[in-house]
């Protein structure tokens, strides 16, 4: 079983999504990768980058930073660029928190949007356009429940 936020974790998250049709049908017009920042808190002791590209309902692929890699944030509205070795990744959007609070977005305990509007994560990048795609926020947690995941 993997531990999230691990490159094992985020590969099968990619897996996930990719099988999961609801994800692709709400998405389908999405364009904008992210980079998840999950900051220390509780048993994490130390804060976890992970990249996760998404293009018109699929995941292109997914890496977990080094610590202290660095990434890119993208202008709106940029085309995704694609994981290069040695390059630094980029994204458009950059949603972070705690560690709870993640593992509550993984147990469906919190909404990922109604976190965001409670100050328990926070954007870098168009939040009109995140607006717009809630029901593809859903899918993406609820692709995460396809992954069993082992906490810290």
């Amino acid at each position: 079983m993997p531990k999230f936020a691990t490159d094992e974790w985020a590969n099968e998250f990619c897996k996930a999504i990719n099988n999961n049709q609801n994800y692709r049908e709400a998405a389908s017009w999405w364009e904008g990768d992210f980079v998840f920042v999950i900051e220390p808190s509780g048993n994490l002791d130390h804060e976890i980058k992970m990249f996760v590209g998404l293009l018109k309902g699929d995941c292109t692929g997914t890496k977990t930073l080094a610590p202290g890699e660095e990434y890119d944030v993208l202008p709106p509205n940029s085309p995704p660029r694609p994981i290069k070795e040695g390059e630094k990744v980029g994204a458009e959007f950059v949603f972070s928190g705690t560690y709870d609070n993640w593992v509550k977005v993984l147990k469906k305990e919190l909404d990922p949007i109604q976190g965001l509007m409670a100050g328990k994560f926070k954007l870098v990048g168009n939040m009109a356009k995140v607006m717009r795609a809630t029901k593809a926020a859903q899918e993406l947690v609820n692709s995460t429940t396809k992954v069993e995941t082992e906490f810290y």
